[in-house]
């Protein structure tokens, strides 16, 4: 699943996106995912959907003189409501 910070990150992104695309879905993290996300929760994403993009903070550890430092990155990633998944049936 989604960690909170990064749902929190991509939260009125997601909002503004799901809106102008007609999602009526309520904008929590039990409702969106990523593609590995929802595979994870033991649900695949339905064939023809299209998820909305954000971006999200990810780590990326990078070695510097044998030290492997932890750095941060901002991706762009896409994410999924429950009623694009086989898990609809457990919306809430």
């Amino acid at each position: 699943m989604i960690s909170r910070d990064n749902f929190e990150l991509a939260r009125l992104s997601l909002a503004s996106q799901a809106q102008d695309r007609g999602f009526k879905e309520l904008i929590s993290r039990e409702n969106w995912d990523t593609f590995a996300g929802w595979k994870k929760r033991g649900g695949s994403i339905k064939s023809g959907s299209k998820g909305l993009k954000v971006d999200i903070v990810v780590p990326h550890t990078d070695l510097h003189k044998g030290l492997k430092i932890v750095k941060f990155l901002t991706v762009k990633k896409t994410l999924f409501s429950i009623n694009q998944t086989s898990l609809n049936h457990l919306k809430k």
